[in-house]
């Protein structure tokens, strides 16, 4: 062989060693993000150490995990001027007072009548008393609601003088949500809000009223609770409705198995997929079971829709909006979500501590912190004040994803971030422009989250008529949740108040925005 022979082997050689260095350095990544995955922490929260570098990953986990237990004495601190400089003290904070409206049940102890003559002779004189608080539960109990409707008849004539009078005539009492149900509202709302909003199952839940006194099967429990979604379903269409009159919708989906679909096996794969949105005080959530995952779903809840369309870079979203405005010629634009770029170098830093990845890291975190100021300005002067402070931050980051991507191969997660970074770089950055919308699609995924923990203990839907009714009743409970309501407290008052609606007014009433706290508290002792 000669000399211009081994230079070309030579070349060849440096190439396979080259795809194959790429290679191993794919798998160790996968290796480490395999073990992170099965023995780390599933959320984006870093370790103290690592504050300054990767903040603010996930907000809604962050704070979950940032609540301590308020029995330990947490340190908190303060600041006092020693001199001509500030220094920081610790102070013990104490435990935060129960809350004033909470019945009290006061139990008094008083010194016995011999205790109360001092040793000299002299009689003590009361100075007061200490005061402790602590909370005290009483465990659920079942009580059986008996009605009696009084009937009256008249013996002289017995209702055959007149054609409009009854021979027997009975007392009215309320309406209920479902006739003849065994169920009183109280005890379906109990039922939804324990699935819905705590995540226990039927089967769980059969157990628990067993051991009270009151042995109802699970699948009266799922019967009753398709049955109250379906009454629930003008409110549902309304919160619909609802939505496409905001200008920002915010969607996302997620795997649900849905048992005995025609045409499918049980191991089928369905989705539950979400949309957020509304005028800004007004807003709500909707929950939709689809068999499919495909841009019809997206394309059908927007139709006639003009705003803006906020998701993460699924290609169903794009092709639903290129669709809606080639066909229907609709004002509707499509714009990214930063948190989900942010996970991708996440992801990577966490495997490699690659300092580039951290502070890509560190610089989308300033755009998730300019939000926080929103509340500081005018509507006006916040775009003004976000567009003056991110301005430089995009130029800092795009210049760096700029830098690493010729360095980076593009088969790495890290060249894969880079890549889905400076690929929709324009959908990323519009939010900065305008009031309505935020860096990140977040809002979507902090309604979807509750269903994905449910999912983990309830496992799948029995029968597509049972995912169309957990859509329904996932929405309202997320709705309300959105004015600060519980599960239990609206469902209680709406199931009480849908056997009297007769007209869309009288359904409009009842979605969570129309409701004030007082309303509520009209059933709350029934």
């Amino acid at each position: 062989m000669n000399s211009e022979g081994f230079i070309k082997e030579n070349i060849l050689l440096k190439k396979i060693i080259s795809k194959k260095d790429i290679h191993i350095a794919k798998l160790e990544q996968q290796v480490k993000l395999l073990r992170l995955l099965h023995f780390g922490t599933k959320s984006e929260k870093v370790t103290s150490e690592d504050k300054k570098s990767a903040p603010l990953f996930n907000e809604a986990e962050d704070t979950a995990f940032a609540q301590q237990n308020e029995e330990e004495q947490e340190k908190i601190t303060e600041t006092c001027e020693v001199k001509s400089h500030p220094r920081r003290v610790k102070k013990k904070a104490g435990r935060t007072p129960i809350d004033e409206s909470i019945p009290r049940e006061v139990k008094e102890y008083d010194l016995a009548e011999k205790d109360k003559t001092c040793n000299c002779g002299t009689v003590l004189t009361y100075i007061g008393e200490d005061v402790t608080e602590r909370l005290k539960l009483y465990p659920v109990k079942v009580t059986a609601l008996q009605e009696r409707k009084k009937k009256y008849v008249c013996r002289n004539c017995e209702g055959l003088e007149s054609e409009n009078e009854k021979g027997v005539q009975t007392a009215e009492g309320p309406k209920h949500l479902i006739p003849g149900s065994v169920a009183d509202e109280s005890l379906i709302v109990w039922s939804i809000a324990e699935k819905f909003e705590y995540a226990l199952p039927f089967y769980r839940q059969s157990k628990r009223l067993g051991q009270i006194g009151a042995p109802i099967p699970r699948a009266t429990l799922s019967n009753i609770t398709i049955k109250a979604s379906e009454y629930c379903e003008p409110i549902y269409k309304l919160l619909k409705e609802n939505i496409l009159k905001g200008p920002v919708i915010n969607a996302d989906e997620t795997r649900v198995q849905v048992l005995k679909e025609p045409g499918r096996k049980n191991q089928s794969k369905s989705w539950m997929w979400v949309f957020l949105g509304g005028e800004p005080e007004r807003k709500s959530v909707i929950f939709q079971y689809e068999t499919g995952r495909s841009h019809e779903i997206p394309y059908d809840f927007l139709d006639g829709y003009s705003g803006w369309l906020q998701t993460d870079d699924y290609e169903a979203y794009h092709t639903a909006v290129r669709r809606l405005k080639t066909e229907q010629a609709l004002k509707i634009d499509h714009v990214l979500c930063w948190a989900h770029a942010r996970r991708r170098f996440f992801q990577y830093w966490e495997s490699s501590n690659d300092k580039d990845a951290k502070e890509i890291i560190e610089l989308i975190k300033q755009l998730f912190e300019l939000e926080d100021l929103r509340s500081q300005f005018s509507e006006k002067g916040f775009v003004k004040h976000r567009q003056n402070r991110a301005g430089p931050i995009f130029d800092s980051l795009k210049q760096l994803l700029v830098d690493c991507y010729p360095q980076t191969p593009p088969s790495l997660s890290f060249g894969r971030a880079i890549s889905y970074t400076l690929d929709n770089w324009e959908q990323l950055i519009t939010y900065v422009n305008h009031p309505d919308l935020s860096p990140s699609n977040n809002a979507a995924e902090r309604a979807i989250r509750p269903f994905c923990i449910g999912r983990k203990n309830w496992l799948f839907s029995g029968s597509p008529k049972g995912a169309k009714g957990s859509a329904i009743l996932y929405s309202l409970v997320e709705s309300a949740k959105l004015y600060d309501f519980s599960a239990f407290e609206y469902l209680n008052y709406i199931f009480r108040k849908i056997p009297y609606c007769r007209t869309t007014e009288d359904y409009t009433a009842l979605l969570p925005f129309n409701i004030s706290s007082e309303q509520l508290g009209e059933y709350q002792e029934r």
